[in-house]
């Protein structure tokens, strides 16, 4: 493919197409990127305007791309006409989705796509429909946060990956590398911040799971009515729904009478208890008898269960499927060192952190145990959703730790007097410790532990951003070392 080329499928969103004199035409493109990191020699690169991105034209001109595709102004960059092919466009995002259609269309096309939508437990859902399929002797790879993982659960590394939902050319690249093995679907989260930003909108689903609704990014979408209706675009580009019928906010994207409840009379319903699910398909009744625990797992595995059946897969096949398969690492994952018991659960959204106390709860009175949980203050997410987590966090725990994470550029300190001041009454010097990082957290409900104790650890168990640093960490390596000495 040619710079001319590329012209001519977007000529309709040039903003001087008159005036535009190629400067060199006779090379083939080799590739297509959004992201400088990716950029390579021949490549065409789609540049965002914004505050920042003027700084990487400099990066990208050393890297000799074919062309580069803007919508800063035009003659932004009128000191480069001369060096390098260089169009202005209007609409980006219709041009992104042009250019992924015209140089992955072919590799698009060859697979089925789920995407998974909601507030909490689109990572577990995700993994658990894709498990599933693999369990049934499909090849499916999955996409989001914990990363991109193959049909043998194996990760995928790709030079660069934005983290969750890819950008248009990110996720086209995962695309054209799984078509290339023959894969049958990708299950993927689709977060409504992506959805805003129309990453997915050449993708069209074969199935759009919406699972629950509660506040969340509204840094970013300001009301909960444009986090609503972000997230309802997933409906429009699925062939079909399968809704979560106890959210009223979703209803509007029921397109049948195949949704689910915990308390309502649906198509598909589930009842959950410590050890199973009961789940209802009709006029049948069904138990699963999981190999993990968690409430809010079974909640997810309950939902994708009802994906599957609603693709039309053997509900007996699905129902032996879920038996076997065990849910992504760190959710509800419990281990054990020493004398000392632990939970790793990725909760960090205020309702999700509430879900996991209340199953660590369960789990241990069933045990017989005290429980000890370490919530964190996450300073790259705001003031306002530290507040919203503490208010969430159950009365009357053995011991409560509260430690600052994911710091940025914020003050610990302030963090974790933002946690106290926001917690329930029923918390004060007695039975609460504070932290100014996850590890010093980690330590300090060891110290409070015993052999009668078990210890769950929410938040968010990865690298540590602080003061522009990427600390590296992991939970259960860093009690295995603490512990060790």
């Amino acid at each position: 493919m040619k710079v001319s080329e590329v012209v001519e499928a977007i000529k309709e969103n040039i903003i001087n197409p008159n005036s535009l004199q190629l400067v060199d035409d006779h090379e083939e493109i080799q590739g297509i990127t959004s992201m400088y990191q990716n950029l390579g020699a021949g490549y065409v690169f789609m540049l965002k305007a914004s505050e920042s991105s003027k700084k990487y034209m400099e990066s990208a001109l050393s890297c000799k791309p074919a062309l580069i595709i803007t919508d800063f102004e035009v003659d932004t960059f009128k000191a480069f006409h001369g060096q390098v092919n260089i169009i202005y466009i209007e609409h980006y995002n219709d041009v992104s989705i042009e250019m992924v259609e015209l140089f992955y269309g072919e590799h698009i096309s060859q697979l089925k796509y789920i995407a998974v939508t909601g507030t909490n437990g689109k990572t577990t859902t995700s993994h658990f429909i894709g498990r599933l399929l693999s369990e049934l002797g499909l090849k499916v790879a999955t996409v989001g946060t914990l990363g991109i993982y193959d049909h043998t659960y194996e990760k995928v590394v790709f030079t660069h990956s934005t983290p969750t939902t890819p950008m248009h050319f990110e996720f086209a690249e995962v695309i054209k590398y799984f078509s290339l093995r023959d894969y049958d679907y990708i299950v993927y989260e689709a977060t409504s911040i992506a959805l805003d930003q129309r990453r997915t909108d050449f993708i069209r689903n074969e199935l759009g799971v919406f699972n629950n609704f509660s506040p969340e990014h509204l840094d970013y979408h300001l009301t909960m009515e444009n986090y609503l209706a972000s997230k309802l675009k997933l409906a429009a580009l699925s062939d079909q729904c399968l809704i979560n019928a106890d959210v009223p906010e979703y209803r509007s994207a029921m397109d049948d009478s195949f949704h689910f409840s915990k308390y309502q009379d649906t198509y598909y319903r589930f009842s959950t208890d410590i050890d199973h699910i009961d789940l209802v398909v009709g006029d049948n009744q069904y138990r699963v008898k999981p190999k993990f625990l968690g409430e809010h797992n079974y909640i997810n595995l309950a939902t994708s269960i009802f994906a599957l059946l609603k693709l039309g897969y053997d509900v007996n096949s699905v129902i032996e499927a879920s038996d076997r398969i065990s849910p992504p690492v760190h959710r509800f994952e419990l281990f054990s060192k020493n004398t000392y018991d632990f939970i790793l659960d990725f909760a960090h959204t205020p309702i999700a952190i509430n879900e996991s106390i209340v199953n660590a709860m369960r789990y241990a009175e069933k045990v017989d145990k005290k429980l000890i949980v370490m919530v964190t203050g996450i300073g790259l997410r705001g003031y306002e959703k530290i507040r919203m987590t503490m208010q969430e966090v159950p009365e009357n725990l053995h011991h409560l730790v509260l430690a600052a994470e994911q710091i940025g550029y914020e003050d610990e300190y302030e963090i974790v007097r933002m946690m106290q001041a926001s917690l329930p009454a029923t918390y004060d010097g007695t039975n609460t410790v504070t932290a100014v990082s996850r590890q010093e957290g980690i330590v300090k409900a060891i110290e409070h532990a015993d052999a009668n104790s078990i210890i769950l650890l929410t938040g968010i168990n990865e690298p540590q951003h602080y003061r522009g640093e990427l600390l590296d960490h992991d939970d259960k390596s860093f009690i295995y070392d603490h512990l060790e000495q």
